[in-house]
């Protein structure tokens, strides 16, 4: 009987093994499209759900969308802690306040886009990917054409526009 449950274990072990690289070459296979294969690759197979999530186009997918998201919270935690500064000049606190805003609305929007994948909307996801995508250049506007260019921040916005170009690339191979 202890044979039997370690053969057993064993199988359980090696199928796992081998769906999971069914998943990462499935994952490898969407990447190869984006614009920065590394961060596309990265930031969905680090995600924790991917492991036992990502069985199809659609739930890689909502993943990227996940990680754009949480890119998102990270980033307007990080211009909530920035504006707690109370020695913020007007000019940077008014760009800050704006990209405060952006941030808000793209995770609004990236929520929206989850909701639409479950649906299986891919047009509705395009649209709110593409939403997403405009708020946060509307931030780098902001901070280009006025006072507060904060380097973190516009790095921040760099990888934020990757991570949902690189959804909106799955979205588009899934239509």
């Amino acid at each position: 009987m202890k044979q039997f449950a370690g053969v057993l274990f064993l199988c359980i072990v090696l199928l796992s093994s081998i769906a999971g690289n069914a998943n990462s070459d499935m994952i490898s296979d969407l990447c190869k499209h984006s614009d920065d294969p590394k961060l596309c690759l990265s930031s969905i197979t680090s995600r924790p759900e991917s492991g036992e999530f990502a069985g199809t186009s659609n739930q890689i997918e909502i993943i990227a969308i996940s990680a754009a998201s949480a890119n998102a919270s990270a980033t307007s935690s990080y211009i909530k802690k920035k504006l707690s500064n109370e020695d913020l000049e007007p000019a940077i606190e008014d760009t800050l306040e704006d990209c405060q805003k952006n941030y808000q609305d793209a995770v609004e929007q990236l929520d929206d886009s989850i909701s639409a994948m479950l649906a299986d909307a891919h047009a509705d996801v395009d649209v709110w990917l593409r939403a997403a995508i405009s708020a946060i250049e509307s931030c780098g506007s902001a901070l280009d054409s006025r006072a507060g260019n904060d380097a973190e921040l516009s790095l921040r916005n760099k990888v934020f526009l990757k991570l949902c170009k690189n959804a909106l690339m799955i979205n588009k191979m899934l239509t």
